[in-house]
């Protein structure tokens, strides 16, 4: 019989908030995957989409497997929890909870597998339960069990997206908050703009996209929105955290670093994608126009919160 204390004076349980968290991200991936598929059957990709997504679904649920099976499996983890001991070496120095993100990532797969627009903003929301059920549950707990040895641990070692842990120096920005904020509305403005506008092209203009040329360039499109998520979710995450203002190198560079090179890049595209489109002759290219002020917006105000950094 599974129990979450097996030993005296064990002072966190083994199991935690995980199956009622995981249950949760279970019942929004499914619910999403109705909803989108079968009931709305809105934003579906056809051909090149389908191969690309199902490929990238399939890499995603082999990862999440392995570092759910490394994490829950293979680190011995349950001694630590039931000695009291701070778990931080082997797949812990890389990410703080493996077995809630294989959870998390194989979802991100499965919802990947329907080549849907529309669903790939499940990841993100489970991406958001994720992290405030953690914040007000098990972080709590280990933060007062373990102390100032905890706080420097979550400094070094993100939550839930598996990445090389932080050892360098410390870089601080004393902007006020009036500043960030002016700062910060229009640069989130800016990158939902882009993604919010590529999504429309796909869903809306597949055909035009597949047949006159634009695929490529499409396709292109797409890594721009993926580093500005990356930003964006590092950045989140950081607030939640209230480190936003205190970084090492490497959270900086994911976080405003992404956001700079996702909004270069995001322009560059949308150029191209703008030439391309009235060397065709096509007269439609307002999503694209919105793209290029999207990703401009997003360089433009990320570089200037990325400066304040010393």
């Amino acid at each position: 019989m599974l129990r979450n204390y097996n030993k005296k004076g064990q002072k966190l349980p083994l199991f935690g908030v995980g199956p009622y968290m995981v249950f949760g991200m279970g019942a929004l991936t499914l619910i999403g995957i109705i909803l989108f598929g079968y009931v709305l059957k809105i934003g579906v990709l056809n051909s090149p989409w389908i191969l690309i997504f199902r490929i990238a679904g399939a890499v995603l649920i082999i990862s999440g497997i392995v570092i759910w099976f490394v994490g829950a499996l293979r680190s011995d983890m349950d001694n630590n929890i039931e000695s009291n001991k701070l778990k931080t070496d082997g797949i812990y120095a890389w990410v703080r909870n493996p077995m809630y993100s294989g959870w998390w990532i194989a979802f991100a797969g499965i919802t990947l597998m329907w080549h849907n627009v529309w669903m790939l903003v499940l990841p993100f929301i489970n991406w958001i339960i994720m992290t405030i059920t953690l914040i007000n549950s098990e972080e709590k707990w280990l933060s007062e069990l373990y102390g100032a040895e905890y706080e420097i641990y979550k400094t070094k070692v993100n939550r839930c997206i598996p990445w090389k842990p932080c050892k360098d120096r410390i870089y601080v920005t004393e902007i006020s908050n009036a500043r960030w904020i002016a700062y910060d509305i229009p640069g989130n403005v800016g990158w939902i703009i882009y993604i919010f506008c590529l999504a429309r092209c796909f869903s809306i203009k597949s055909d035009f996209i597949s047949s006159r040329g634009l695929s490529g360039i499409m396709v292109i499109a797409v890594l721009p929105a993926v580093l500005m998520m990356i930003g964006i979710a590092e950045l989140v995450s950081e607030r939640f955290a209230k480190l936003d203002r205190k970084l090492p190198r490497v959270r900086l560079l994911r976080g405003f670093g992404a956001l700079v090179l996702g909004g270069i890049l995001g322009m560059v595209v949308s150029m191209l994608g703008l030439i391309y489109g009235y060397y065709i002759g096509e007269s439609e290219l307002l999503f694209i126009w919105l793209m290029l002020i999207g990703s401009l917006l997003c360089f433009v105000f990320a570089e200037l919160i990325y400066k304040t950094y010393r």
